[in-house]
């Protein structure tokens, strides 16, 4: 028995991996607890974070409403008012445009990060009132009126006071933030800047030698029903880009029979609201003109302006805006407007 456990032995330590006078050192317990990586705070059971979560940002687009809203209003100085409306609308793709981005008025991740680049107030949640800017000429409420393609020099007053891009050119930026503040403010969103508008934009007043009683001025640039094709057809043109909202009949957003009642109203033509109601109101025609109504069903379920050549002006349908298309599939009838 002693000689078996002699040869035995050493084949047990060399299978082990330790030779003779190699000791085995076993940890204490303190030394295992101090190699223990700090994963978690004591007591909590929860890991502690290295860094602070990133506040996310909400996607923002037309009709969103909320403190968002008013940050980037603030920041793209238009009225703060938290509403996504058609001046927002414009701002932000203008801001796109400028920044290489694709302009489609959606406030997501990257246009988020371009403005978080261009923001140079350490306070952007106290922005600059829109409505005493810095103005590079003075005005008065009997100043000239201005309306959309005007290129006078007090366009650039009434941009600074829209707080809109100062670049001098009464287009639709221009013309969104001249009908959001007159539907604001209690006047005849026309889009067109006269005198109540001055007055309202702070412009001061004088007293006229020989006064006579204001008049809103409804439509100054439109005539009576006696007005050409021609001429309704340039006005409609002025509302492309306009927003599509559903029953929408004023200049901040149409729907398709909206728009056209709109635009033939203002030159003293009533009619139907509705596009069957329309398209049973006017007399057919098969030889149709510039300036008459075009339909699709019957009863009508869409109505456009007739531009001759193929072409028409519409508000097609939600999310897209009024403009001049190519005529699609086949019309269900036309209808003689102008006599």
């Amino acid at each position: 028995m002693r000689r078996r456990e002699r040869t035995v032995r050493p084949q047990l330590a060399l299978r082990s991996g330790l030779g003779a006078g190699v000791a085995l050192a076993i940890p204490t317990t303190g030394a295992l607890v101090a190699a223990a990586p700090a994963m978690a705070a004591p007591g909590t059971g929860t890991t502690t974070p290295s860094a602070t979560t990133p506040t996310v940002k909400p996607v923002l687009f037309f009709g969103s409403r909320g403190e968002a809203v008013k940050a980037i209003q603030a920041q793209l100085q238009v009225n703060a008012d938290g509403i996504f409306g058609p001046a927002t609308l414009s701002a932000v793709k203008s801001f796109q445009r400028s920044n290489g981005l694709y302009a489609d008025g959606v406030v997501g991740k990257l246009t988020w990060a371009k403005l978080a680049a261009a923001t140079t107030p350490t306070t952007p949640t106290t922005p600059t009132t829109p409505t005493t800017p810095t103005t590079p000429t003075t005005c008065s409420a009997n100043t000239t009126t201005l309306r959309f393609g005007s290129t006078h020099a007090l366009v650039k007053v009434l941009q600074s006071k829209l707080g809109v891009e100062v670049d001098g050119i009464f287009g639709r930026a221009t013309r969104a933030g001249v009908v959001s503040f007159q539907a604001q403010n209690g006047l005849y969103a026309d889009g067109i800047v006269g005198k109540l508008t001055w007055s309202k934009l702070g412009c001061s007043t004088t007293t006229p030698t020989t006064p006579t009683p204001p008049t809103v001025p409804t439509t100054p640039t439109t005539p009576a029903p006696s007005a050409t094709a021609a001429q309704i057809i340039a006005y409609a043109k002025t509302f492309q880009g306009v927003p599509y909202v559903w029953g929408g009949s004023t200049p901040s957003g149409f729907d398709c029979s909206g728009f056209v009642s709109y635009v033939f109203k203002q030159y003293g033509i009533t009619m139907p609201r509705v596009s069957a109601q329309q398209q049973a109101y006017f007399p057919s025609t098969t030889n149709p003109q510039p300036g008459d109504l075009l339909f699709y069903g019957y009863p009508a379920y869409h109505v456009a302006i007739y531009l001759g050549d193929g072409m028409m002006i519409d508000a097609p349908h939600p999310g897209s805006t009024v403009g001049v298309r190519a005529i699609y599939g086949k019309p269900s009838s036309y209808a003689r407007v102008l006599r």
